[in-house]
């Protein structure tokens, strides 16, 4: 098998690999080589979702994309790969994973940037929902930024209760207002559900989210 460095999930924006990598398929397609072996390997996190699963490969001196061409290389299957993707990541991250709470709505902090990819380990997000009256809710809309909260328990915020319609209102719109900042660097407008089946997309920021006062 050939000999590889340690190797991450990363999950991007769908429309990441369509904007950044097309340049550098069609500069190989020009030349001669194969477009379908330099693309990235990449599934989609959920059904409706516009996050997709990919793998980076620590080179030390960057972080570089794992092609079709180079997994063929590793000798490994995709689960395989992304089995040793999630071993290296909790390694790396798991002593500190923790939460944040805001009150109404909680942040998932792991570091190095992992918070996205928090969302590939079920148990963990089982765990979290122990106790909630109805679905775990997340948003993501950056790397480093996961929100989540309880879709039907209410809250005490600063002496008010907040209903947990208010709560996924007021989550949508730091996420939202963390989205828009993190510019290319966004990641979700999408609502997910942790369900037994994985996640499943619930909405858009846009459409949970309290209109924004001018």
């Amino acid at each position: 098998m050939h000999s590889l460095p340690p190797v991450y999930p990363r999950i991007r924006n769908a429309g990441f690999f369509e904007e950044a990598m097309r340049p550098v398929l069609d500069l190989v397609e020009t030349l001669g080589g194969s477009r379908e072996a330099h693309e990235a390997v990449a599934f989609p996190l959920a059904a409706d979702s516009d996050l997709v699963v990919s793998f980076v490969v620590d080179t030390s001196a960057r972080f570089v994309t794992l092609t079709r061409e180079g997994l063929l290389e590793t000798g490994l299957d995709t689960q395989s790969m992304y089995e040793l993707a999630i071993d290296n990541m909790l390694r790396l991250v798991a002593p500190n994973v923790r939460t944040r709470d805001f009150g109404c709505y909680k942040a998932l902090v792991a570091g190095d940037g992992f918070e996205a990819c928090m969302l590939l380990l079920p148990d963990l997000w089982e765990q979290l929902a122990q106790g909630f009256e109805g679905e775990l809710v997340a948003v993501v809309p950056s790397r480093d930024v996961v929100y989540f909260t309880d879709s039907r328990g209410s809250f005490e915020s600063r002496g008010e209760t907040v209903t947990a319609a208010d709560a996924l209102g007021r989550m949508c719109c730091a996420a939202s207002k963390v989205r828009a900042a993190a510019a290319a660097d966004g990641l979700s407008g999408k609502v997910m559900a942790l369900t037994p089946d994985g996640w499943c997309v619930r909405g858009t920021l846009e459409a949970f989210a309290p209109a924004m006062e001018a």
